[in-house]
């Protein structure tokens, strides 16, 4: 991260004391001669993290869009975890979507999953509608990253657990894929995108409490690696 970034940037607050957190509203801010090495160490984190084939972010699909926003975190060795994130506007009302977030393997259980989540949700506070909630997306087939996110959801559809779905978050949920992913197919009713995950493979691992519930429905539901499930939650910000 360069001086220039870090002056003009400077660091969120950090929980911890060995790691530097930065924020990037707008992705463009990272200067052009950042913009490759920074994608280079995302996608290596995810090649750790993933079975990967090829890249994930590439220059024709970068992070550093004025669309996404970015938050950094480094540690002595680098960059050790990051996430993409995007605001959008969902049946007129405010809305996040998370484009992807990884933490390098030895630094997961320290929380980061939960900062990043509160940081994005800290930046849309004041962006919220009247009765203070925003729509909240994702996609995943990790247990453990769709039950994360669900639990911070007053309600969420596809409903892995409760089997309660809403019609307001179902229209919602439509709009933001055909927003994100214009042309690919959501199969209702389970909100099933098939082949999202055709270049990289999600490392399967022991499940615990509710992300093993998770596991059992999207063993069942999307037995197939490469298939995905688009999720659409409300949260209160």
């Amino acid at each position: 991260m360069s001086q220039e970034l870090r002056r003009q940037y400077g660091t969120i607050k950090s929980p911890w004391p060995d790691y530097a957190v930065y924020s990037f509203p707008d992705a463009t801010r990272v200067s052009p001669a950042e913009q490759r090495p920074l994608m280079d160490a995302m996608n290596n984190i995810i090649a750790v993290n993933w079975q990967a084939t090829e890249p994930h972010w590439t220059p024709a699909a970068s992070p550093f869009d004025r669309k996404f926003s970015l938050i950094l975190v480094y540690g002595a060795s680098g960059l050790v975890a990051f996430s993409v994130y995007r605001k959008l506007r969902i049946a007129g009302q405010p809305a996040i979507y998370r484009s992807g977030t990884e933490v390098l393997p030895v630094h997961q259980g320290r929380g980061l999953y939960g900062f990043f989540t509160t940081e994005i949700l800290r930046s849309s506070g004041g962006a919220a509608s009247d009765d203070g909630r925003i729509f909240y997306g994702w996609r995943t087939r990790n247990p453990i990253v769709w039950a994360a996110n669900a639990r911070i959801c007053e309600k969420v559809t596809p409903s892995l657990l409760s089997g309660v779905e809403d019609d307001t978050l179902r229209a919602a949920c439509v709009e933001m894929c055909a927003l994100l992913y214009p042309g690919k197919l959501l199969e209702m009713p389970g909100m099933i995108m098939r082949g999202a995950y055709g270049h990289i493979k999600h490392h399967r691992q022991t499940y615990h409490g509710a992300a093993s519930q998770v596991d059992e429905a999207m063993q069942r539901i999307i037995p197939n690696s490469a298939d995905a499930l688009f999720s659409v939650g409300r949260v209160r910000v």
